[in-house]
């Protein structure tokens, strides 16, 4: 719109501005460290079903009422026996081989939750035009995946560590005699959520469809058993048959939770040590990590 310049003659430019009634935020920006914590929790409001129809609860729900009612059965009956013997109804280390499969289901379950739809649903360009970067959201979806399965694996564990040490004669004396039970709990459990959920999320980040990931990622976790307990069997007794294990996700998480926490027998066929299968399973992580970091840090 024009209106004429007296002093020329000639139509001069001109325009005007009108506030609509937009309100400026004034308060305080919290910047990349408040998103990555909202992206975090939101992926784990999400992948519990949080705010979504009932029948996306019922797989959470049921897995942390076994991981529940494991814990409360063994208390119970070891609350029973220890009237007449000083023996567990489960070790830890067999607690950690049986929750291993629940929290297998878990992580094939929450993980493609928490990438499928951000790729399928094309919203990634909307995340990184907001403070936060490529790195940050792996982080933040390792994180809460990581998160979630330590409620599977090291919350379950501690219970029992805690119950169990409540029923002897002298609380407060088990409590802390056995404290270095519960540093080995959090060791094993902590790597295990760690492995798992860092598996889980780089499958998961191949592909924008949950029908898809689940599936892949509970057969694969079967087809790696099979193949790599075939070539064991197949070498023997042979020490390349014993490196071939790291390669199973439930031979190198039972052998890790075995090895730190050791039976009365003995440890016979666990060929290393706690600390090389911890070594194995962090090196999984890290490079499922870089796997994650591949598939998104370089997308324009």
């Amino acid at each position: 719109m024009a209106a004429p310049d007296p002093a020329m003659g000639e139509p001069a430019a001109y325009g005007e501005v009108y506030d609509r009634g937009y309100k400026h935020y004034e308060g305080e920006r919290l910047g990349r460290p408040q998103a990555l914590r909202a992206l975090t929790r939101y992926s784990i409001s999400r992948s519990l079903g949080i705010r979504k129809r009932w029948t996306a609860k019922i797989v959470p729900i049921i897995l942390y009422t076994v991981a529940a009612g494991t814990v409360l059965v063994v208390i119970g009956v070891e609350a029973f026996l220890a009237r007449v013997t000083d023996e567990v109804l489960m070790s830890y280390a067999d607690f950690f081989g049986f929750i291993f499969v629940i929290e297998g289901i878990f992580v094939a379950t929450i993980a493609p939750e928490m990438l499928c739809p951000d790729r399928r649903q094309d919203v990634l360009t909307l995340y990184f035009s907001r403070p936060i970067t490529r790195l940050d959201y792996v982080l933040a979806k390792l994180t809460a995946a990581a998160i979630l399965t330590l409620t599977l694996s090291f919350v379950p564990a501690a219970l029992l560590w805690l119950f169990r040490n409540l029923l002897a004669d002298a609380p407060l004396v088990a409590l802390a005699d056995n404290a270095g039970d519960l540093a080995r709990i959090a060791l094993a459990g902590g790597l295990i959520s760690l492995y798992l959920g860092a598996i889980g999320l780089a499958i998961s980040s191949f592909t924008g469809r949950k029908v898809i990931a689940v599936p892949v990622i509970v057969v694969g976790y079967l087809v790696t058993e099979g193949l790599v307990n075939t070539i064991a069997y197949a070498l023997g007794e042979n020490r390349i048959a014993d490196w071939i294990t790291f390669l199973s996700p439930a031979t190198i998480s039972n052998n890790l939770a075995y090895s730190l926490f050791p039976p009365q027998t003995g440890i016979d066929g666990i060929p290393f040590p706690w600390w090389a299968y911890a070594a194995g399973m962090a090196l999984t992580i890290i490079i499922a990590c870089a796997v994650m970091i591949w598939r998104y840090v370089p997308e324009d």
